[in-house]
């Protein structure tokens, strides 16, 4: 009884320490999409998540550290509510067309959001978080052992994805894109994984599952 109870209280203090650690980035994502990025210092976001300092150097050592997991978090919500759309979908193809399609939809509506993203690119170009790099490397391994996708090699492919990608949200947040062109986006980056273009193209047109609405750092 005693290890349960000990159990027990070790999940509990986990669930409350990853609570607190959302807050804090949820507040700093309300001070980004207030003041943008290069003016907040680590005492506003202290300041706007009203914990002591001791508590907020708890979770993050920098400033840098803190906007790498705002951009996780980001990732990470707009991919949960992607990933119901593609369960049972086989292709690998569709799977990632969707995914860029709706990770550039999702930028244009949530622009705050959207620039989190497009200023902490990541270092290793391979996404945002370790659950977006994994899938995303998941299906591109998928492509390459059916035949779908021609590539040489997953982590380079992986690369100029996520490349295209971040140049695609920033592209859509700074200009005056048409309806079409995050499956322009789609189309062409499936075409750099080898797959014909008129297929490229009818892939990137498909119906889009609707993703819901979500609520932006300032809600």
């Amino acid at each position: 009884m005693a290890t349960i109870d000990l159990q027990r209280r070790a999940e509990i203090g986990r669930q409350k320490r990853e609570r607190t650690r959302v807050a804090l980035i949820r507040a700093a994502m309300k001070v980004v999409a207030q003041r943008g990025f290069d003016v907040p210092t680590i005492d506003d976001f202290i300041a706007a998540a009203e914990v002591a300092r001791g508590t907020f150097y708890n979770y993050f050592e920098t400033k840098e550290a803190l906007v790498g997991a705002m951009a996780a978090y980001v990732a990470d919500t707009v991919d949960a509510e992607i990933l119901p759309l593609i369960e049972g979908v086989d292709d690998p193809a569709v799977r990632v067309a969707t995914a860029i399609r709706h990770f550039i939809r999702f930028s244009k509506r949530n622009p705050d959001w959207g620039w989190i993203l497009v200023r902490s690119f990541p270092d290793t170009s391979g996404g945002w978080s370790e659950g977006m790099r994994k899938g995303a490397a998941g299906d591109i391994q998928l492509g390459k052992r059916t035949g779908r996708f021609q590539v040489d090699s997953v982590p380079a492919a992986l690369a100029l994805g996520i490349g295209t990608l971040a140049a695609g949200m920033r592209t859509a947040l700074i200009e005056r894109t048409t309806a079409a062109f995050g499956d322009q986006v789609a189309a062409m980056t499936l075409q750099a994984f080898g797959v014909e273009r008129d297929e490229a193209i009818r892939i990137a047109k498909m119906p889009l599952p609707p993703m819901r609405e979500l609520a932006g750092p300032a809600d």
